[in-house]
């Protein structure tokens, strides 16, 4: 497993605070994940319990033998700030890797943005007929098979991505991107052992995303995405 920083070494003023809460834990703050959304407070939730995180790989990993229940609270707060701060150092790659998932989702299905006026720029459809959506995915596909292998690797930075949003865009010119990333709707990150996890959906009658959701790795690579 991949060693990120000790307690005391992370870099504060990502804003996340994790405290004991009752029985359980509370989070206060939050998480910038790029297009994805910005999730705060009660959006960002710890569902295992102190026992529970004792057992954690990363925990036994990183911190090894817990002497007391705040030992292990300073080191969730180091652990997940220093994450946090990661994802937004890398955030062009998170980005491009969203954008990958949702496009290939929508290949698949052949998604018909056509029928959804503020996502469908008409006087930039170079293709044939509108009314087929197929002839909007059909001439792409090898170009988009082709970006596949990024779907699951790193986002730290050790595999370039930046090209991946303009590919995406040069692909797709009668979608509008920036209309589609400024209604998304981000609906909670999980925080657990060495990830976390989010969900978002969309305004467009979650016709592009419903529930979409997937798992952010130490490698800040995506894992378990699935969608609708």
């Amino acid at each position: 497993m991949a060693r990120l920083t000790l307690p005391g070494e992370s870099r504060q003023g990502t804003g996340l605070r994790i405290y004991r809460d009752g029985d359980g834990l509370k989070v206060e703050g939050s998480i910038n994940l790029g297009y994805i959304g910005t999730f705060t407070d009660s959006q960002i939730e710890i569902t295992d319990t102190l026992e529970e995180i004792r057992d954690w790989l990363v925990v036994c990993d990183i911190l090894g033998e817990v002497r007391s229940d705040d030992e292990l609270i300073s080191f969730l707060n180091s652990y997940f700030n220093n994450f946090a701060h990661r994802i937004e150092e890398n955030i062009d790659n998170i980005n491009g890797t969203f954008l990958l998932h949702v496009l290939t989702d929508m290949d698949s299905y052949e998604m018909d943005f056509m029928t959804i006026d503020r996502l469908f720029i008409e006087d930039k459809l170079f293709y044939g007929n509108e009314e087929d959506i197929a002839e909007i995915y059909n001439p792409v596909r090898v170009g988009l098979y082709n970006l596949a292998p990024y779907l699951e690797t790193p986002n730290d930075g050790t595999i370039p991505k930046g090209h991946i949003e303009t590919v995406l865009r040069s692909f797709y010119p009668a979608f509008d991107f920036d209309c589609f990333l400024e209604n998304i709707v981000p609906e909670y990150i999980g925080l657990g052992d060495g990830e976390i996890s989010f969900q978002c959906s969309d305004h467009f009658d979650e016709e592009i995303l419903c529930g979409a959701y997937a798992v952010i790795g130490e490698d800040l690579s995506f894992s378990d995405w699935h969608n609708h």
